[in-house]
């Protein structure tokens, strides 16, 4: 299989959905805790920073980021369909309260964002007719509506969150153009960032850290990757030598990594590559080759990259040192298919041999 295609299947099934019971869009959390789980499908929550094992009523936990306090997922609690709800895990006390309900029939919600203020989530069906992106203030647990809700001529992509802001790709269904939008989740100021030449699935990724945006584009048969600074509204364009990149991650506001990939339309040749570039030294750096198939690829807090690929059995670490992107060996965690690694915090899924899922939650990332 080619990489865009792995490529698009994991970005899809990672992209969807939360929503607001009325009550907590009121700016009212419930309290309500969630009863102890008798089925053994469920799942349980390692958290090894507290040393404490619970089993929680989900079938299955799609999307979660988290920190020191509270762990934010989207769940499946007898849905008809997908995820029907998010909650919030209390570290402490080891309690779930459901703190957002679908609004669709058959759910799937997914796409969670969080940092010290805002939390930030998808709301759409299993078919994904409708992305209804919604924003919480932590400290006064008021929920809002990101954009105008159930737009028939318009899909705003999976937001992520940037500081006080909020930035998303909004595309027009009937003209095929998009957009980069920005919004102040203060002040309510949305602007537009800049129109995408060619917008493709390549180009529904962004990234952002430090004050800054990355997003990419193609045009004259090359890959572009743009960098938007927040606060200045400066926006700096740079050249790819490859036509096809995708998932441009920033490790910093001066330094990221991406991938590139065989021409989609053509026999794939196994040979994608994860390039790293120093904005700052000007410098590319074709760190792996030969890539055939990629399942994820992924950035901490301490500026680590992870890539699951050509069907390892493990991730592949690399780290930064004198300016080049250098490997770290491979984080040897069994039955290790996805993680988040934000605010402090890692969180992994990990199947077990009898089928069952653990939740692990930890400060440090150990084989």
């Amino acid at each position: 299989m080619k990489i865009i295609e792995r490529t698009i299947i994991l970005s899809c099934a990672a992209i969807f959905l939360f929503i607001v019971f009325k009550a907590v869009y009121n700016g009212v959390l419930s309290n309500r805790s969630l009863i102890k789980p008798q089925s053994s499908n469920y799942y349980q929550i390692i958290d090894k920073d507290f040393n404490k094992t619970v089993d929680v009523p989900f079938t299955d936990i799609t999307s979660y980021k988290g920190n020191a306090d509270y762990i934010y997922m989207s769940v499946d609690q007898e849905s008809p369909s997908l995820d029907n709800k998010i909650v919030q895990y209390n570290r402490k006390t080891q309690k779930c309260t459901t703190i957002f309900n679908s609004k669709f029939k058959l759910p799937s919600v997914q796409g969670i964002e969080l940092n010290d203020n805002w939390l930030l989530w998808v709301d759409t069906d299993e078919n994904g007719g409708y992305l209804n992106p919604y924003f919480m203030n932590l400290k006064t647990q008021e929920i809002q509506p990101l954009t105008k809700e159930n737009e028939e001529n318009v899909i705003n992509y999976f937001p992520i969150l940037i500081g006080d802001y909020a930035t998303w790709i909004k595309k027009d269904r009937k003209s095929e153009k998009a957009e980069v939008m920005l919004k102040n989740l203060k002040t309510d100021e949305t602007i537009s960032i800049i129109n995408s030449n060619s917008f493709t699935f390549r180009n529904m990724s962004l990234s952002a850290k430090d004050g800054k945006i990355l997003f990419t584009d193609e045009k004259d048969h090359f890959g572009y990757l743009y960098l938007y600074d927040v606060k200045s509204k400066e926006i700096k364009e740079f050249k790819s030598s490859y036509e096809f990149i995708d998932r441009a991650r920033l490790l910093n506001d001066r330094q990221w990594v991406y991938l590139t990939f065989d021409d989609p339309s053509e026999p794939s040749t196994g040979d994608g590559k994860l390039i790293f570039y120093d904005a700052s030294t000007n410098h590319t750096q074709e760190v792996v080759s030969d890539i055939d198939s990629v399942s994820d690829l992924n950035t901490d807090f301490n500026n680590q990259i992870f890539l699951y690929f050509n069907e390892n059995e493990y991730y592949k670490k690399f780290m930064i040192k004198d300016h080049l992107l250098v490997e770290d060996g491979w984080l040897e965690i069994p039955n290790f298919y996805r993680f988040s690694a934000e605010n402090g915090v890692y969180i992994h899924d990990q199947e077990l041999p009898n089928g069952k899922y653990n939740l692990v939650i930890q400060s440090k990332l150990t084989n």
